[in-house]
């Protein structure tokens, strides 16, 4: 193993990869000589899905690099000659291996130890594990074996002291996408290597699978070192998907070359086009052209975009897809027409988007017979994309939405305060003819304002806050509430309060004979499959008994004590083994335990739905069906309405009660106006305009003074004098003391 000391003397003796020379790596003024730094990203068959379009984002905008997307045939014909470093994608790695085939094989093991540098991801990390019985053609060219994985999440990662002396990664845990990639275990030593561990899993998570197996935590889940003459830095998971872990890969790239990259995060331009490209095959060449050259000149706003985005909602922001050819084999039911991704894809065309196809993926949308354009190729998709751009929006397009109500609508209270997750819910609730929605806020519990309602929502968010919110007078409100026959609709933070206390430091209303298993720590998040059982399946009026739901950090359920005058039953569970993905402390297995509840509570009626199918468009059925199994009445509003072409692209921070009801009286029905649901920093690059309604906090400082340095508009809501203060952090943030001036802000440029 190389210490410390030889490695800083290899960076001052400025050690170079094929052609590539790099001086230490915090000396950014002196890599202005430098030759720059050639990236091949594989782009062949086996290399799918949204992080190869991230992986072709960031190697393009990366300042003094040339980035070349090569597939199997360019690397058998020698294209890594000619480059320093070699970018292998996530996707399938025994697909990778068949694409470049052994002679590809052999000429990337010789170009790494020959003193080629290699960074891998996911599949990219596997590629180079030991051969195992589902991945027979893989490199060996570091000693590690596959381990079982399951789940999608966004997990602790734990870099140990290695990761800061080789790469500048500081030490300490970091919260990366993880997609089904390998847990790494020890294997065969491998000759003329020397890797080492980098980072390991710091969580669990098997969320979609009933089988029992090795917790990850502790494993690992990075490596690095040298390989013959060569650098590889892999990771099992996926630093390249958000903003936020980019630093991680500026590690490899520094432990790799010696230097230290730079790339920019553009921001939108107000009125450009939304343009989603689907990513949910493997890439040719030409397409991977196409996507640098999209990033590049930034002439739409692009995001990536496959089947799971979809079956999110995310086709709902998007004004027009790019459907590219692929050099994967046409699937029978590709991203935009599997399963329910049909009708939203016929939804969407029906409301004006666009779809253009070309290649492969033209001859699929053709057998679908939707209305999608058909192109020659790349260039005549960017010349009909420019015309649509340039397309008058109708007049009706942007005429303010606000459905009539029914003669006597289903009268419904959803609490709100700042750590709410409650606008999915409210947003299908308020556009529902069925449905008369009104916010209510903590006091209005103890103040009688719940009589006259007919449901009561207590949404996502912190359960002890709300209980301590409504204070005692509140709380027996709410009790008195449901046992005078009133409904109870509790969504994770929501469902925890309706159970029995089962820990001193957290109160609950006991309304129900449950209690949650209550782990020390908080499990984390993840999309978690749940089984419904036969109860379930009635209550709720439907066939479909297994679904992946959005998991975060709700109840797991069992059994309490006895409550007087209830029926309530388990009417889901969870199929999944464990979330655990924020702390390597083991929790209690969540499978077979209870998910979904519901039944009666003295003369009134409870729905509790402790994960999120609020969270998901494919899911929204099930918040429809707990609706109807409460009131008898099904809402038909749609939970997030879609864009209008040209609309300004608003993220709203909803706090109290009066910020919330002018987001929906007001900003919601708008249509020049389009409401993104995103939450993460990442998101910001695709958003115009920021409102924000509460206090400006210590920690958001850099990341909104950041967003306005690249372009963005900050408008601050501030009708106390601490929240004026505060917005004093800010720099040209537009500070208005009302809701009076809002709109207009963000329709002016």
């Amino acid at each position: 193993m190389k210490t410390k000391g030889l490695l800083l003397v290899a960076a001052a003796m400025l050690v170079a990869f094929v052609g590539c020379v790099g001086p230490d790596a915090g000396n950014v003024a002196g890599q202005a000589t430098l030759k720059p730094l050639r990236v091949a990203v594989f782009v062949g068959g086996g290399a799918r899905n949204s992080g190869v379009f991230r992986w072709l984002e960031i190697t393009t905008r990366a300042k003094d690099v040339v980035a070349t997307p090569v597939d199997g045939a360019m690397v058998r014909a020698g294209a890594l000659d000619r480059v320093d470093v070699l970018v292998m994608p996530g996707g399938w790695s025994v697909e990778e291996a068949r694409t470049l085939g052994p002679e590809g094989c052999a000429k990337l093991k010789a170009f790494v130890k020959g003193g080629g540098g290699y960074v891998g991801t996911c599949a990219g990390c596997c590629l180079l594990m030991e051969p195992a019985k589902s991945h027979p053609d893989m490199l060996h060219m570091i000693p590690y074996t596959f381990g079982p994985s399951g789940g999608h999440a966004d997990i602790s990662i734990a870099f140990n002291k290695r990761a800061e002396e080789l790469a500048g990664i500081k030490k300490g845990t970091h919260l990366i996408r993880y997609s089904g990639g390998p847990v790494l275990y020890p294997s065969n030593p491998v000759e003329d290597a020397n890797v080492e561990v980098i980072a390991t899993y710091n969580g669990d998570v098997n969320s979609e699978g009933g089988k029992a197996r090795q917790s990850m935590a502790g494993q690992a889940a990075a490596v690095a070192g040298t390989y013959g003459k060569g650098k590889v830095f892999v990771f099992a998971v996926h630093p390249e998907a958000d903003e936020d872990d980019h630093y991680v890969l500026k590690g490899a790239f520094r432990f790799l070359t010696g230097r230290t990259l730079e790339w920019d995060t553009p921001q939108r331009k107000r009125g450009q086009l939304v343009v989603g490209f689907m990513c949910d095959e493997s890439f040719g060449v030409e397409t991977a052209k196409l996507i640098q050259r999209l990033v590049t000149e930034r002439e739409f706003d692009v995001v990536p975009l496959n089947k799971k985005m979809i079956e999110g909602g995310l086709l709902r922001r998007i004004d027009a897809v790019l459907a590219p050819d692929t050099v994967d084999k046409v699937r029978p039911r590709p991203g935009l027409y599997a399963g329910g991704n049909a009708a939203r894809t016929k939804e969407f065309l029906a409301r004006g988007g666009r779809i253009f196809a070309w290649g492969l993926a033209a001859e699929s949308a053709k057998k679908h017979e939707a209305d999608v354009t058909c192109v020659a190729d790349a260039e005549a998709a960017l010349a009909a994309l420019r015309a649509f751009a340039a397309e008058p929006v109708s007049a009706d397009a942007l005429k303010r939405v606000s459905p009539a109500k029914v003669a006597r609508p289903v009268r419904v209270g959803i609490f709100q305060n700042e750590s709410n997750s409650n606008i999915p819910i409210a947003r299908m609730l308020m556009f529902s003819p069925e449905y008369d929605l009104r916010f209510l806020a903590p006091q209005d519990y103890a103040n009688g304002n719940l009589d006259g309602l007919d449901l009561v929502i207590q949404p996502g968010g912190g359960c002890t806050s709300q209980y301590k919110a409504l204070g005692e007078k509140g709380v027996e409100a709410l009790k008195r509430f449901v046992l005078n026959g009133g409904k109870y609709y509790g969504v994770c933070a929501g469902a925890f309060l309706a159970l029995q206390q089962s820990r001193t430091d957290r109160p609950r209303l006991g309304l129900v004979p449950f209690k949650g298993d209550d782990p020390a720590h908080y499990r984390g998040d993840a999309p978690i499959m749940v089984t419904f059982t036969k109860e379930g399946m009635a209550a709720l009026g439907t066939t479909n008994r297994n679904r992946t739901v959005i998991y975060y950090g709700g109840p797991v359920v069992v059994p309490g004590k006895p409550v007087e005058d209830t029926d309530v039953k388990v009417l889901a569970k969870y199929t999944g083994r464990i979330i655990n993905t924020r702390q390597s402390e083991p929790v209690e297995e969540m499978f077979d335990k209870g998910a979904f509840l519901g039944g009666g509570v003295g003369k009134g009626k409870v729905f509790l739905s402790c994960p999120h199918p609020e969270k998901e468009e494919r899911t929204f059925d099930i918040v429809r069906s707990g609706m109807k199994y409460l009131t008898g009445v099904e809402p038909t509003g749609a939970p997030s309405l879609d864009r209008v072409r040209g609309a300004v692209s608003v993220r709203y921070r909803s706090s109290d009660k009066v910020s919330a009801q002018f987001l929906f009286d007001s900003l919601s029905c708008d249509r020049r106006i389009d409401i993104w649901s995103g939450k993460e920093w990442s998101d910001m690059a695709h958003i115009d305009v920021y409102v924000k309604t509460d206090e400006v906090k210590d920690s958001e400082v850099a990341q909104l003074n950041g967003y306005l340095a690249r372009g963005g508009k900050v408008i601050l809501v501030c009708d106390t004098p601490e929240e004026r203060k505060a917005a004093k952090k800010l720099k040209d943030a537009i500070v208005l003391e009302s809701y009076d001036g809002v709109v207009d802000a963000i329709l002016n440029r």
